[in-house]
């Protein structure tokens, strides 16, 4: 799929506390055309929101342990009030990702591979040497960034315990007839950023039937959750331009996309995922996620 240009080019410097608006404030009951954004400072700052965890798992439907894999994921983001946004990954070029196969028959309908995935794993984090495997808002667990199942839960406890300096607010409609979804995305900065960050956006899909190995069975009719079906921005992110400069608290990004969406997909079981992460040469760590349906529900 196409990528989106997120941002305009250029930058405008705005004072410390400046009232005055870069660009058209988007109203939300309106909405604005394809491709703009603005940024400004509200009067009265928005209170931090509890901070999420993104899950990034490299699961595959020819690996027989991903089952349980799986379930544990979904009980972590049970146990922890759903603040854990899962993106399941199904990487090319991986036996275990691989649609199912018996006897040289093939009993996989769909292949939920995508380059995007793929790339996500070799240079986000430096190849996938097993699975299941996962990382948590991209931060190392003893030197490494992918762990294996027994660190899942301590991680995102872990991460739990961060606060967050940007509240993210994302709300889609979607045109049946274009099938294009407008996402429009808020970022509230409730304490001062100093370094550059990088606005993300992923399309994923919930509850598809197929086939997956689980242990020595293959079952027929498995339900797959949270499979990613695109990165709309760069994989790394798109940069948050630097009109939004300075990061500070009551700052106000808001943007908005419009985002195709295959009529491979069933669109009501699609969410939005809204992600920031630190472009530093020492941080690159996820520092909040959102997600939201693609229809209104």
């Amino acid at each position: 799929m196409k990528k989106l240009s997120l941002f305009a080019c250029g930058a405008l410097f705005l004072g410390l506390m400046a009232c005055e608006e870069v660009g058209p404030k988007i109203d939300f009951s309106q909405g604005v055309q394809a491709g703009e954004d603005t940024t400004y400072i509200e009067s009265n700052p928005e209170t931090p929101q509890q901070k999420k965890v993104l899950a990034e798992e490299f699961t595959g439907v020819s690996c027989p342990p991903c089952p349980n894999a799986n379930a544990l994921m979904r009980s972590i983001k049970s146990n922890n009030n759903d603040n854990v946004v899962i993106i399941a990954y199904h990487i090319l070029n991986y036996p275990q990702g691989a649609p199912v196969e018996k006897d040289g028959v093939e009993l996989s309908k769909y292949d939920f591979r995508t380059q995007e995935g793929t790339d996500v794993g070799n240079s986000i984090f430096g190849g996938i040497a097993a699975m299941p495997i996962a990382s948590f808002d991209r931060v190392a667990v003893n030197n490494e960034k992918l762990i294996s199942t027994g660190n899942w839960s301590g991680a995102v406890s872990s991460r739990l315990t961060q606060s967050t300096p940007v509240n993210i607010h994302v709300t889609s409609s979607f045109d049946d007839n274009s099938r294009e979804a407008t996402v429009i995305v808020r970022l509230a900065y409730t304490k001062e950023v100093t370094i550059k960050q990088n606005l993300n956006v992923a399309i994923i899909e919930d509850s598809i039937v197929d086939a997956q190995k689980d242990g020595l069975n293959i079952v027929k009719e498995y339900t797959h959750v949270h499979i990613l079906r695109d990165i709309v921005t760069p994989i790394n992110g798109a940069p948050i331009p630097a009109k939004v400069d300075p990061k500070v608290i009551g700052r106000v990004y808001e943007r908005r996309l419009t985002i195709p969406i295959s009529e491979e997909w069933k669109e009501k079981k699609c969410h939005v995922v809204v992600y920031v992460t630190n472009d530093d040469a020492t941080d690159k760590s996820v520092v909040h996620v959102e997600e939201a349906h693609i229809t209104k529900e």
